[in-house]
């Protein structure tokens, strides 16, 4: 189960940051249409959209999968981009949160309605918040080396084939002659003896030469 968390996670994490960002832009689609239709106050229409603007258990979710592409060796190779994207995609929806609970607060009926709102309000926002807070903390620490996070996947160098080991000349044993003769100069010649041959004497040519076209 851990390597199928460990396969996943990424895809999974984006995923659900894709998921938190659709959330609030359907939010916000239904706070237009809910303004523009005329048939809900203003305040109510903040109210209404205040809480589920933004789902805690989500915004929790992101912030474990997170902490996974970091910390479950090997490390995610584009953990920090995703921490960077769930926290601003996070603290953007905890903002509109903010302002559309606020202004929520106007429609609730008599004093007593109100604090209660306000508490439920700002409990739901801290946890949210502490969320975020979590998140940039997470991505600041990490970023300057205070917080050790997996060491990320090896990248194995492509294998080259062993070079070959040089092959020196077998150098001449004691009591014997290097042997002097060049194979330019071997072509085509002969000796009497391999003792000839071995001490550099010049050998007869076997090649006959053209006989030098008569003279007019």
């Amino acid at each position: 189960m851990i390597e199928n968390l460990k396969r996943i996670r990424e895809p999974l994490s984006w995923a659900m940051i894709a998921v938190i960002a659709a959330q609030l832009l359907l939010g916000l689609v239904r706070l237009i249409m809910l303004l523009t239709s005329g048939d809900v106050p203003v305040f109510a229409a903040f109210q209404d959209i205040g809480d589920s603007l933004l789902n805690l258990t989500a915004v929790l979710g992101l912030v474990a999968l997170v902490c996974s592409c970091f910390f479950m060796a090997p490390a995610v190779a584009r953990a920090r981009l995703i921490t960077q994207t769930a926290a601003w995609v996070v603290s953007v929806g905890v903002l509109l949160s903010l302002v559309a609970s606020m202004l929520g607060v106007a429609a609730s009926a008599g004093t007593l309605g109100v604090l209660m709102e306000l508490l439920g309000s700002l409990l739901d926002l801290a946890l949210k918040a502490m969320a975020a807070g979590s998140l940039w903390v997470l991505l600041r620490g990490v970023g300057s080396g205070r917080i050790d996070t997996a060491a990320p996947p090896q990248v194995r160098p492509a294998q080259t084939p062993p070079a070959l080991p040089a092959v020196d000349a077998a150098p001449a044993e004691p009591g014997e002659t290097a042997s002097l003769w060049q194979r330019s100069e071997a072509s085509g010649a002969a000796w009497r003896t391999a003792e000839a041959a071995a001490q550099g004497d010049p050998g007869t040519s076997s090649i006959t030469k053209p006989a030098p076209p008569p003279e007019a």
